[in-house]
């Protein structure tokens, strides 16, 4: 009769990773990819990685192994509890002394296991101080914060140091872009400087890691078919070869673009923000227009005329091509843009906005403000029944410019129901079913006025 031993190993690997590398999406969310080495035995091992971040998706994480480790069981708690290990010392509020070591901490009690191993239940409101004594910090915050446990039972055929790959999802990282753009004396041209900002709040340490990131919207169905979909994504992504230097270039990935930072390495601790530079470019042309959208309701009066609302503002916004003729042509994250310009030798604030994702040859917009010298006004000048649900509007808008200069305008009017225009005062452009734009110039310290008819059918 032949028997067979297993050999069983129990081995606790490191909370130190060897290689990190992220790749982070600005929906506050990361794929991570992280690898360990460890001495494995023939036979079954039991592996456990403590100090794993608490706002891991648990269901997401995944095994990457060398074909000779095969995977018997895995589990994975989120848990704080005696991997705190830090000896304290507890001084109450009637001078009494506890001494012992910290097993968990609620955030309303303190858990002490003493040396005849009693634990012992301390409410905070009864801790005058604690002592922790010499220890490293950031190690101890480390360990009260990232309370993720991986257990894994692995069968290897032969002895060897095991590269064992965990990848997961992680939630509370993410990035946003943002853009300064400097404009010149006469107001034609913006010189624009992009920047990520990535910050950490996932309560883990990423030290030395490659670091990725992707613009767009990522849909998420549910987080189990997720993870199977950014499992496949990342692991891709963690064999890229990162380069360093030179501006943050962007690739297509799938129906998104992906950003690799251009740093061989970088370390974002939790509660960290990082500031680094995308791309800068000078000399982009732009035109300046004044914007007025006279109607303030989102419906139609019928009859009741009085209680209709009207904007007497206009908004100042900056038009540029996002081309190569105009030294861009750029995949443009979402973010923050802020218009600076300069007065004497100090740079003043005129304006910010937020930018939507823009990919290359396409029009940006940018609006800066309320002006202050331009104003609106409409009115409508007659309104008349033709039939049941048929009515017919004479509206008329006058802008007006104070500046010592001629400006751009565009009006935007929301047209109702099935509608048809019966006369114009000036040329129009139909930009969808239910809107049309006006596009004039008015000449300095002068004002103009339009006056249009439209019927509105509302029985279809």
């Amino acid at each position: 009769m032949k028997f067979l031993l297993l050999s069983v190993i129990s081995a606790s690997l490191s909370s130190e990773v060897k290689d990190s590398a992220l790749t982070v999406y600005n929906t506050n969310m990361a794929s991570v990819n992280q690898t360990y080495l460890e001495e494995c035995r023939r036979g079954i091992s039991n592996i456990t990685i403590s100090n794993m971040p608490k706002t891991i998706i648990s269901d997401s994480i995944n095994l990457n192994l060398p074909d000779y480790l095969e995977l018997r069981l895995q589990s994975y708690k989120n848990e704080n509890s005696d991997y705190v290990k830090q000896s304290v010392s507890i001084f109450t509020k009637d001078n009494s002394i506890i001494t012992g070591t910290l097993y968990k901490f609620d955030g309303e009690n303190y858990i002490i296991k003493n040396d005849k191993e009693e634990y012992l239940l301390v409410s905070k409101d009864y801790v005058k101080y604690l002592s922790y004594g010499k220890f490293d910090e950031i190690d101890f915050r480390n360990r009260m914060i990232n309370n993720g446990v991986l257990k894994l039972e692995l069968n290897s055929t032969k002895s060897d140091k095991c590269k064992i790959g965990v990848n997961y999802l992680l939630n509370n990282i993410s990035w946003t872009a943002s853009y300064d753009a400097f404009v010149n004396e006469n107001e034609t041209e913006l010189d624009i400087n992009g920047r990520v900002v990535l910050t950490n709040d996932s309560g883990y340490n990423f030290k030395n890691a490659k670091i990725s990131l992707v613009a767009g919207s990522i849909n998420r169905v549910s987080e189990q078919t997720n993870a199977i979909a950014f499992r496949a994504m990342s692991k891709s992504l963690s064999d890229a070869d990162y380069e360093g230097g030179g501006e943050i270039k962007a690739q297509v990935l799938s129906d998104f673009y992906a950003y690799d930072l251009p740093f061989k390495e970088i370390t974002i601790n939790t509660g960290e923000t990082l500031s680094l530079d995308m791309f800068s470019k000078k000399g982009v042309k732009f035109k300046k227009i004044y914007v007025y959208k006279g109607q303030k309701d989102m419906w139609y009066f019928y009859d009741n005329l009085r209680n209709y609302k009207y904007d007497n503002n206009l908004t100042a916004q900056f038009i540029f091509e996002n081309n190569k003729e105009n030294s861009m042509e750029i995949p443009l994250p979402e973010g923050r843009v802020r218009i600076y310009k300069k007065k004497g030798d100090f740079l003043s604030l005129i304006g910010e906005d937020n930018v939507k994702h823009t990919a290359p040859n396409s029009k940006v917009e940018i609006n800066t403000g309320k002006a202050f010298n331009v104003s609106g006004e409409r009115k409508i000048i007659k309104h008349d029944k033709i039939m049941p649900n048929v009515y017919r509007d004479t509206i008329e808008i006058k802008i007006k410019n104070e500046k010592n200069e001629n400006i751009n305008v565009k009006i935007k009017e929301y047209l109702w129901g099935n509608w048809k225009m019966i006369e114009s005062s000036h040329k129009y452009d139909k930009i969808d079913v239910n809107n049309i734009e006006f596009n004039l110039e008015v000449a300095k310290k002068s004002s103009v006025i339009i006056k249009y008819t439209a019927e509105y059918n509302f029985n279809q």
